[in-house]
C-alpha cells in the first residue's frame, strides 16, 4: 500500500509540474499572429523618435516598452524593484484594429521564471479584450510536487489549486508582489502601440 501511495503521489507531482507549462505552450501554438514591420504599425513620427532613444536616458519602463514594440529582447530589466525579461511582441494590423500578443518573464534567481502572456486589441485608441495569463514558476513549481508527495504519503487530500496557492504565498513572502509591475509594463505597451 505504501508503494502505491508513493507511485500515485509521484504521478500527481508530475502532472502538477507539467500541466501549466503544457497548457501555456498549447495556447501559444493556437494563435499564430503575423509579425509585421514597425513601419506598418507605427507612425513615422514614433519611429523617428525611437531611433534617437540611445542618446536620451530612458527609464526602465520605457526600455520595456521599446523592447516589446521594436525589439530586441531585454533581460533583467528592473521595473518597480522586480527584474523582467521583455520579449518582442507579435503585432498585427487588421483594418483599424491592432492586435498585440506578447510575453514577459518575471526573472527569478535559481528558480524557473514566472511567465506573463498578454494579448489585447487596440481600436480607435481604446484597448479592448485585454487578457493576461500568468504561468507561475518560482516556488509554485518547487512546492507543488513536494507537497503532493507529502500529502499523499500521510493520506491528506490536497488539490492542485491548494498546492498552487501555497506556492504563490511562499513566492509572495520571498519575492514580494510583482504582478502589478508586469501589469504596468503591459499598460505602457498598450499606451504606445498605435
Amino acid at each position: 500500500m505504501k508503494r502505491y501511495k508513493i507511485m500515485s503521489a509521484t504521478a500527481l507531482a508530475a502532472m502538477l509540474v507539467t500541466s501549466s507549462s503544457t497548457f501555456a505552450y498549447a495556447a501559444e501554438k493556437e494563435t499564430t499572429p503575423q509579425h509585421v514591420q514597425a513601419s506598418q504599425v507605427f507612425s513615422s513620427n514614433f519611429i523617428e523618435q525611437t531611433q534617437n532613444l540611445d542618446a536620451i536616458p530612458m527609464n526602465n519602463l520605457d526600455k520595456a516598452v521599446q523592447a516589446a514594440l521594436l525589439g530586441p529582447e531585454v533581460k533583467k530589466l528592473k521595473v518597480f524593484d522586480h527584474e523582467f525579461n521583455v520579449k518582442p511582441a507579435y503585432i498585427s494590423k487588421m483594418g483599424n484594429q491592432t492586435v498585440v500578443n506578447g510575453q514577459i518573464s518575471h526573472h527569478l534567481s535559481f528558480r524557473l521564471d514566472d511567465q506573463v502572456y498578454y494579448k489585447f486589441v487596440k481600436e480607435n485608441g481604446e484597448i479592448k479584450n485585454l487578457e493576461i495569463k500568468i504561468d507561475r514558476g518560482g516556488w509554485t513549481k518547487i512546492t507543488a510536487p513536494i507537497g503532493a508527495i507529502i500529502a499523499q504519503y500521510f493520506g491528506v487530500p490536497i488539490t492542485p489549486d491548494l498546492l498552487s496557492q501555497i506556492g504563490q504565498q511562499l513566492g509572495a513572502l520571498t519575492d514580494g508582489k510583482w504582478e502589478y509591475a508586469a501589469e504596468a509594463i503591459v499598460a505602457a505597451i498598450g499606451l504606445y502601440v498605435e
